[in-house]
């Protein structure tokens, strides 16, 4: 896939976002897509997590209110590379995320992945997402083909 870049949305700022705890992540946007271009059919953000100066990770906000949305992909989606994980970045970067998701008027942010994968539930965990329920992901969907057959719904509320 090819990663086209555009012109800024005005819906979120692109300043990096820093989260103030003792190890601080910076996000830094580096892709906006209009429903159009986006790989997921929606308006949507992707910023590099970074720890100092260093890229550690992705994470994208996706905006809609759409089924597979809500319950195959996500308002908020993200990976840490793998030399970076254990050490909490995702969890810093979904919370520098919030107010960015408050901007679009997201009340609640649904997290979406699937059950073998413990290192994303925990940090699901211990950022307070309450765990909905599951469900099967449909044929149709980009990652049957993968062998994914089930996601896990997790809600996150999201301070105004």
């Amino acid at each position: 896939m090819k990663l086209v870049r555009l012109p800024m949305l005005p819906v979120p700022s692109h300043e990096p976002l820093t989260d103030t705890r003792p190890s601080p992540v910076s996000l830094v946007l580096y892709a906006t897509y209009s429903p159009a271009t986006s790989p997921w059919g929606v308006r949507a953000w992707r910023w590099h997590i970074m720890a100092g100066q260093v890229r550690v990770g992705t994470i994208s906000l996706r905006e809609g209110d759409t089924h597979v949305i809500t319950h195959l992909l996500g308002h908020i989606g993200f990976a840490v590379d793998a030399a970076h994980r254990g050490r909490g970045y995702a969890g810093l970067a979904v919370r520098a995320l919030l107010p960015e998701a408050a901007s679009l008027g997201v009340d609640a942010a649904w997290i979406t992945t699937t059950p073998d994968n413990a290192a994303c539930l925990r940090t699901l965990e211990r950022i307070g997402c309450t765990f909905v329920e599951a469900v099967p992901i449909p044929p149709w969907y980009a990652t049957w083909p993968k062998g994914e057959r089930t996601k896990l719904r997790f809600r996150l509320p999201v301070p105004p």
